[in-house]
């Protein structure tokens, strides 16, 4: 959180919810094709190191005196070589791209955040750096069944098998739901299919290695890891007791056509969905709080705060693709966006809903520095229906206007609050929506948006762009940028539907889902190649040339999650 303040505490909630408010999660790894099982091979001082960045993001729910926001600040990061792999303080790898190529010298051991805060072996500082090589996109893959699911049931070491689970029932999942929603949401771009389903196997691997793990899962079953082909483990239920188990873990690829590797400990489509969605390439959907300003001053960005998105925490409902996820893997076709910059004079435009396949769906403006923002309309339709059923909808989610902006790894989408609170209230607000007209500003004014007026077939909204002044030479950073809500009136015109659900709070206070750790704001651009300076205390033998351009995608990670997060009663 900008300016030092405190995260407010998760509230507290029922412990029956545990099962509907799951939150899957990050590590982070390599583009298509397979990993090799992460050992730890202790290098001497002064060692030449060869091979690709891991990073995991070691994130922990609240328990006792801890809170959700004391959560790792950075991934913990390895290389991969051939003869296993050597881990390294993140720091001293700063703005090197995940899944990437790296030459390293590495020195004596650190204890860095790895080992006080996890408990693993010192890192390998890194005394100087070489070159480094962005991962590759796979190339698309053609047929029926572009993605093709190999399931496996697995007991790990220390577990037994859950009785009455069979490999069906979890294939069922993937064939149906969970196949049906990715090639909905692409337009038939993307098609799940269950290619092989395998009953309980007992492995010598635990869950704390997740590479031998699947590496041992592959070997017994015949899986050959490559483009479109996804291994995905289901663990024993037993696995939530034992140390290092993960509630969910996927690779993140480099594209739709990467493959990847993934386990769920639950029979959940949108859990299972969420991790494919790391397969494809991406990253979370989060949301940005301000303290009573969309953009501006104290603010925090909570992980997986964006209950509309798959890839934002995953609950019983599976919601539409956010807008900037869709364009991540090239689903939304050219006639259901708009483009607005900064230069482009006023526009008047209805917006079709986000669930239909018909019509403008989004907006997508860009501001002076090149960052998107992607305006869409939810409402009860299609595969949003449920946002109009109150016995579905427990978070009391609103229809409206939703605005988002577009950011990197950790999260590929941000959620902005169009009615934002004072800090002290923001574990319990998730209305988001934008209010019926009122203007609101931006990227410090680089664009003005206006609703009009909704209702069921659409929303009317105004954009006012303002071009940069001419004699400006650039534009001062923003971080996270300067957005605010303009004084306005809200109206009905022609019996539209003014405002969205936020009367639902008469009826009692709505089930919020707990304080989740914070990120960095996201980069609004990625430059085509980037200087290193060596990491502070190091023995550089030269600078660091990193070649990013294009990696919006490239590079893949593994994204975890230590176990589903605690609810909590307040």
């Amino acid at each position: 959180m900008n300016g030092g303040m405190s995260a407010p505490r998760a509230p507290r909630r029922p412990a029956a919810l545990l099962r509907t408010l799951l939150v899957a999660g990050v590590v982070a790894g390599t583009t298509a094709g397979p990993l090799a099982a992460v050992a730890h091979a202790d290098e001497p001082a002064g060692t030449a190191v060869v091979g690709r960045l891991v990073q995991a993001w070691a994130e922990e729910g609240p328990e006792g005196e801890h809170d959700a926001h004391d959560a790792a600040a950075a991934p913990l990061s390895w290389v991969q070589t051939a003869d296993g792999a050597v881990r390294v303080p993140t720091a001293d790898l700063t703005g090197v791209p995940a899944g990437a190529t790296v030459e390293l010298t590495v020195g004596g051991d650190v204890r860095d955040e790895g080992v006080v805060e996890h408990g693993l072996d010192p890192a390998q500082k890194v005394l100087s750096t070489g070159s480094v090589t962005p991962a590759e996109i796979a190339p698309p893959v053609r047929g029926t069944v572009t993605n093709a699911v190999t399931v496996v049931l697995v007991a790990p070491a220390g577990t037994q098998p859950d009785a009455g689970v069979t490999a069906q029932d979890v294939a069922g999942l993937v064939d149906d739901a969970v196949s049906a929603f990715w090639s909905e949401q692409t337009g038939g771009a993307v098609r799940f299919g269950v290619a092989a389903a395998h009953d309980w196997i007992s492995t010598a691997a635990g869950c704390a290695d997740p590479t031998a793990l699947w590496d041992e899962a592959a070997a017994a079953v015949g899986f050959e890891a490559g483009p479109g082909k996804h291994l995905m483990l289901h663990l024993s239920s037993r696995t939530a007791d034992q140390p290092g188990c993960s509630y969910a873990l996927a690779e993140v690829g480099s594209g739709p056509s990467s493959g990847g590797r993934l386990y769920v400990r639950d029979r959940l489509a949108s859990v299972i969905a969420h991790e494919l969605g790391h397969n494809l390439g991406l990253s979370h959907s989060s949301a940005l709080q301000c303290d009573g300003a969309v953009e501006a001053g104290d603010c925090r960005t909570a992980g997986y705060r964006d209950l509309y998105d798959v890839m934002g925490v995953s609950w019983r409902e599976l919601g539409s693709l956010s807008a900037p996820q869709a364009a991540l893997l090239g689903a939304l076709p050219a006639g259901s966006t708009h483009d607005v910059g900064v230069l482009d004079g006023p526009l008047d435009v209805v917006l079709a809903p986000m669930a239909g396949r018909t019509g403008t769906r989004a907006l997508r403006l860009v501001d002076a520095e090149g960052t998107a923002y992607w305006v869409e309309y939810r409402t009860a339709t299609g595969r949003d229906a449920w946002l109009g059923r109150p016995e579905d909808n427990r978070y009391r989610l609103e229809t409206g206007v939703l605005l988002r902006r577009a950011a990197e790894f950790p999260d590929t989408a941000v959620l902005l609050d169009g009615t934002p609170t004072a800090a002290a209230g923001w574990d319990a607000d998730l209305q988001a929506a934008l209010p019926v007209g009122v203007p609101v500003e931006l990227s410090g004014g680089d664009f003005t948006v206006t609703v009009r007026s909704l209702d069921d077939g659409g929303a009317a909204i105004s954009v006012l762009p303002v071009a940069p002044a001419a004699e400006t030479a650039a534009a001062a950073p923003r971080e996270p940028g300067a957005g605010r809500v303009l004084a306005g009136t809200a109206r009905r015109a022609g019996g539209s539907i003014v405002g969205s659900a936020v009367e639902a709070t008469a009826a009692g206070t709505p089930a919020v889902p707990p304080a989740l750790p914070q990120t960095p704001g996201p980069g609004s651009v990625q430059p085509a190649a980037a200087t290193l300076a060596p990491a502070s205390g190091s023995t550089p033998t030269g600078t660091l040339i990193v070649a990013v351009a294009g990696a919006g995608l490239a590079g893949a990670t593994l994204l975890v999650v230590r176990r589903a997060r605690r609810l909590r009663l307040r």
